[in-house]
């Protein structure tokens, strides 16, 4: 019996090494290739053509992935049944709004791309819901004419306005809006994209900027009151329910955290439910990820750790602030995920010199790789290489 035992402890040990080895090996994944990503706005096209001439542009730089526009505010540029379509495809007057193009700008670039082996992320713009100072025709359904519930208001009880240039924002407290963003994504889920990339998902903490367009006789004072969202009854309700009536600053700022926090988790569990593949939802999320939490309500880290996202891709545009902000991001969501979860957003209208710099810290700092913003700066109208461009090309392409 001596000799059975022996045996077993010999299996038994084995067994156990066997157990640790695949541990081991399981856990231990090879590098991945950086990530070379390009956004491309709604602005850079308006023709068939201009789309395919993009496309061609972007893979023939040697860029892995793009971040294709085809959503402003509350308008889009590809098939929907929730939204009317974009009238820059038709023209330049809103009264256009809704009109079919007669092609779809998504697939199409989904089309052009297969053969390059580029991967299309679905790009839109999620809580700004109309811009400039012509109201939408109410025949198109658009959310400024169809739900004006569903925007933000501010501190002196006002509907935020849009000006001629920023956007008015839908308020991701309420459930309806959350629910109609949600049918968004499972409409951009039934195309073949490789990812859905989320920006404006946040608080509109800039708007102190542009608010003296629509209040010019407002103090400094009244103009941060406009400037501060949201405080629509729903809010205010949620608010009281959770807290009480002595509500502090800092409970504040947690529940509209949360609020966005929760819609970029409905997004998430979305996606799995309709697409529960390899399809990634990315983020692009404020340079400063402490700032972006205390001021824009966007808890980039948090969505990081949590495992709410794939990639956030930091909008580090600063020269002066970079690396102190790519600390800050590396510290938010810890070594590990920013090694896999945070790709470095490089704006391309600094210095060419300041750029190139900035894409070998941002592959230096082990981090999942960068992302150019934008098209424009690298190609003119024509969709020629600009001087920029062609400098930056040189270095990008593998």
């Amino acid at each position: 019996m001596k000799w059975i035992k022996t045996l077993w402890v010999v299996v038994l040990g084995l067994g156990v090494f066997a157990s640790v080895a695949w541990v081991v090996l399981s856990s231990f994944q090879p590098p991945q290739p950086p990530v070379r990503a390009l956004w491309v706005t709604r602005f850079d096209y308006t023709t068939p053509e201009d789309v395919c001439r993009i496309v061609d542009n972007v893979a023939a730089a040697g860029f892995t992935d793009v971040f294709f526009q085809i959503r402003g505010n509350a308008t889009v540029f590809y098939r929907s049944k929730l939204e009317p379509w974009a009238y820059e495809l038709s023209g330049e007057s809103p009264s256009l709004l809704g009109t079919d193009p007669g092609w779809d700008p998504l697939q199409l670039a989904i089309d052009t791309a297969a053969p390059h082996g580029l991967r299309v992320h679905a790009y839109m713009n999620v809580l700004p819901a109309w811009k400039g100072l012509v109201e939408p025709p109410e025949s198109a359904g658009q959310l400024w004419t169809a739900h004006p519930d569903w925007f933000m208001v501010d501190s002196l009880g006002q509907k935020m306005l849009p000006t001629s240039g920023w956007y008015s924002f839908i308020n991701p407290v309420l459930p309806e809006v959350r629910a109609h963003l949600r049918g968004i994504v499972a409409e951009l889920c039934r195309y073949d994209v490789a990812g859905i990339h989320l920006d404006y998902i946040r608080y509109p903490e800039d708007y102190r900027l542009v608010a003296a367009q629509r209040y010019p006789d407002a103090s400094d004072e009244e103009i941060l009151r406009h400037a501060d969202f949201s405080y629509d009854p729903a809010s205010q309700s949620a608010l009281f329910e959770q807290y009480g009536w002595e509500v502090s600053k800092r409970e504040i700022t947690q529940f509209r955290c949360d609020s966005v926090t929760h819609l970029v988790r409905d997004i998430s569990y979305t996606m799995q439910a309709t697409r529960p593949d390899d399809c990634l939802l990315t983020a692009s999320v404020m340079g400063n990820p402490v700032a972006g939490r205390a001021h824009a309500y966007q808890d980039s880290g948090s969505w990081v750790r949590q495992g709410l996202v794939d990639w956030v891709v930091q909008m580090n545009y600063g020269t002066t602030s970079f690396d102190r902000y790519l600390k800050a991001m590396r510290k938010a969501t810890g070594r590990r995920k920013f090694r896999s979860s945070v790709v470095m957003g490089i704006y391309c209208k600094n210095d060419v010199s300041e750029v190139a710099v900035q894409i070998d810290k941002a592959l230096a700092s082990g981090s999942r790789g960068y992302a150019l913003f934008s098209y424009s700066f690298l190609f003119d109208e024509e969709h020629s290489e600009t001087e920029k461009g062609r400098i930056l090309l040189e270095k990008i392409r593998p």
